[in-house]
C-alpha cells in the first residue's frame, strides 16, 4: 500500500539558493509529506539535474540566483519537461524580471508567501492535470510560450500604446478583441504575485490595473503577445474564430444583464475557444485532420477531438487557463462550455450563458442542453435569448 500512495504523490521541486528560505518552505509545508513528495535544491543546474534523474510535475523557482536565474531554468524545463508546471516565486521589486520570466511561467507567488497560499495555488495546479490525461498533449501545452494574436489587433495595440492621449479604457477595447492577448492579461493580473485577494475576471478591470507602462513591456518587450506565424491548416482561421468568440462574448453579457457575473460571462467566451488556438500552434496536422473528418463524415468535431487526441479543445484550452491561474468559473466555463450537463453541482450562471452564446452565436434556432439550463434556472429565459441571438445576428454583431 506504501509503495502505491508513493507511485501516485505528486512530485514537487523547490529552487532556491537561499538556504534559509528553502528551510522555511520545508517548514511551511511539512503536513503535505504525506500526499507530496518534494525536493529542494539551491541552483538551477542542481534542479536540471533533478529532473534528469527523475521527470516532477511541479516547478517552483526563485527569480533572482546566481548563474542561471529562474527565467532562465524554467524556460530549460519548459524545453526539457514541458508538461511540469512552472511557478516563479518572486519579490516585488523584481517587476522587470517577471515580465521576461511571463513567456516561461505559469503562474507568479509573491515573497513572503504563505503556507495556504502556497499550498492552493500547487494543489490546484496538479489537479488540473486531471483534465488531460494524454500526456503528450500535456506537454504540448506546457511548451507554449505564447498564444498567436490576429495581426491586426497585434499592430492596433502596440500602436495605441505609443500614443499618451490614448487612454486605458481604449486600450482595454483592443485587448477585449483578442482572445490569447485577454488570456495572457487575465494571467498576470491573477497571479498571487501582484496581491490581489480577490481574482480580476474583467479583462478592463486588469487592464486598468496593470497600467499601460506593465502593458507596454508585456507587448513590446516580453513580446508575449507577438503576431506568431500559424503554419496553415485547411478549416481553420484565427479570425473567424476571434469573431465568433467577440459575437458570443456580446451575447453572454447580454443574456446575464444585470448580473454580478455578466463581466465574468464575457471574458469566459472572448477565451472559450482558445485551445483551437493551443492545437492550431502545437498541432496543426491532427487539427488538419479532425476538420476534415468531421467535415467529410458529418460527425460532431468535438466526438473526432476526443476519439484522436484523448481531449476536446474545450477542456485543453480550460488546462492552459487554469495553470495560468485564471478564476475558476472563466476555466469551469471554457472546460465544459460544449458540454455543460458534465457539472451538477454549484452556481452554473456564467458555464450557462457561455454555453448558449457560444452555441446561438453561429444559429439562434442551434439546439442548446435545455435540461442543464432548465435545472441552472435558465428554462424560462431560452427564449428571450435565442431572441437576442436572432436580432444581434441582423445587426451584425453574430458569428
Amino acid at each position: 500500500m506504501s509503495e502505491l500512495v508513493e507511485m501516485t504523490k505528486k512530485r514537487i521541486l523547490f529552487v532556491d539558493d537561499d538556504p534559509g528560505v528553502l528551510g522555511g518552505l520545508q517548514n511551511l509545508l511539512r503536513k503535505q509529506r504525506k500526499v507530496w513528495d518534494m525536493q529542494f535544491v539551491s541552483s538551477g543546474e542542481e534542479a536540471l539535474d533533478t529532473l534528469r534523474g527523475a521527470p516532477v510535475d511541479v516547478v517552483v523557482s526563485d527569480m533572482r540566483m546566481p548563474v542561471m536565474d529562474g527565467a532562465e531554468l524554467l524556460r530549460r524545463v519548459q524545453k526539457e519537461v514541458p508538461s511540469a508546471a512552472r511557478i516563479v516565486l518572486s519579490g516585488f521589486a523584481e517587476r522587470d524580471a517577471v515580465i521576461r520570466a511571463l513567456a516561461v511561467a505559469h503562474q507568479f507567488l509573491a515573497k513572503p508567501c504563505d503556507a495556504d497560499t502556497l499550498r492552493t495555488v500547487i494543489e490546484r495546479t496538479c489537479g488540473l492535470h486531471m483534465l488531460l490525461t494524454d500526456g503528450s498533449i500535456r506537454q504540448i501545452v506546457g511548451g507554449l510560450d505564447k498564444l498567436p494574436s490576429e495581426p491586426t489587433t497585434y499592430f492596433e495595440l502596440t500602436r495605441a500604446l505609443g500614443r499618451p492621449e490614448i487612454g486605458l479604457v481604449d486600450v482595454a477595447k483592443i485587448v477585449e478583441q483578442d482572445g490569447a492577448m485577454s488570456a495572457k492579461v487575465l494571467q498576470l493580473v491573477n497571479s498571487a504575485y501582484f496581491g490581489n485577494s480577490q481574482k480580476v475576471t474583467s479583462i478592463r478591470q486588469a487592464v486598468t490595473y496593470l497600467g499601460a507602462d506593465l502593458l507596454r513591456g508585456l507587448a513590446l518587450t516580453a513580446h508575449v503577445f507577438a503576431a506568431a506565424e500559424l503554419t496553415s491548416v485547411p478549416g481553420f482561421s484565427l479570425q473567424t474564430l476571434q469573431r465568433h468568440a467577440l459575437a458570443s462574448a456580446f451575447l453572454a453579457k447580454k443574456f446575464l444583464g444585470d448580473s454580478l457575473r455578466a463581466a465574468d460571462a464575457f471574458t469566459a467566451a472572448v477565451v472559450h475557444d482558445v485551445g483551437e488556438i493551443v492545437l492550431a500552434v502545437g498541432m496543426p496536422k491532427q487539427l488538419g485532420q479532425i476538420i476534415a473528418t468531421a467535415k467529410a463524415s458529418g460527425r460532431p468535431r468535438l466526438e473526432i477531438e476526443r476519439e484522436t487526441l484523448g481531449a476536446t479543445h474545450a477542456e485543453i484550452g480550460a488546462y492552459l487557463l487554469g495553470i495560468w491561474g485564471l478564476p475558476f468559473p472563466i476555466v469551469e466555463a471554457v472546460a465544459h462550455h460544449h458540454e455543460p450537463g458534465r457539472v451538477s453541482d454549484g452556481a452554473c450562471e456564467v458555464l450557462a450563458a457561455v454555453h448558449a452564446a457560444s452555441t446561438l452565436a453561429d444559429d439562434p434556432g442551434a439546439k442548446l442542453d435545455e435540461a442543464f439550463l432548465a435545472q441552472a434556472g435558465f428554462g424560462a429565459k431560452l427564449a428571450g435569448w435565442r431572441k437576442i441571438a436572432r436580432e444581434a445576428k441582423a445587426e451584425g454583431k453574430g458569428a
